[in-house]
């Protein structure tokens, strides 16, 4: 039997890939650019900076991709006290955790933003230790499950 047990949060515990989907479009469209919400949708779960690149022209003004970031967290933080935990989210983790395995969540959210969905999963008791994007060097490549 393992150890530990390694979760992503943000989308997968969570209920939250819409949420990011209809921030990031927001975010776009306040400043200057038309980006299709499926378009979006299809690349929630790269890292912000993989996102841009992605979404946007290359040939854009990269001094604006910080306040788009800005807008995408300020319109996300609106939802936080909202946020769900997918049914059986907080069960899981509290099973692995009975059975003896160290639950750790992983995510390439920022601090803040991993509280609200711990919040959301409220299993405080069965997360041993967790990880967000401030120790990591890079951001996740690719919206595809790691």
């Amino acid at each position: 039997m393992a150890d530990a047990v390694i979760f992503d949060v943000d989308g997968t515990l969570v209920d939250t890939n819409y949420l990011h989907a209809v921030c990031w479009w927001e975010a776009f469209r306040q400043h200057g650019h038309g980006v299709d919400m499926a378009d979006v949708h299809g690349a929630i779960g790269m890292g912000s900076d993989k996102l841009l690149d992605h979404l946007l022209p290359a040939d854009r003004d990269r001094d604006a991709d910080d306040d788009m970031r800005t807008a995408h967290r300020s319109l996300y933080a609106t939802f936080w006290t909202r946020l769900r935990a997918f049914d059986g989210a907080t069960d899981l983790l509290r099973a692995c955790a009975g059975r003896g395995m160290e639950v750790v969540l992983a995510s390439s959210a920022a601090a803040g933003e991993l509280a609200a969905l711990r919040a959301a999963l409220d299993a405080y008791d069965a997360i041993g230790a967790a990880t967000s994007s401030s120790e990591a060097e890079q951001s996740k490549p690719a919206p595809d499950i790691v």
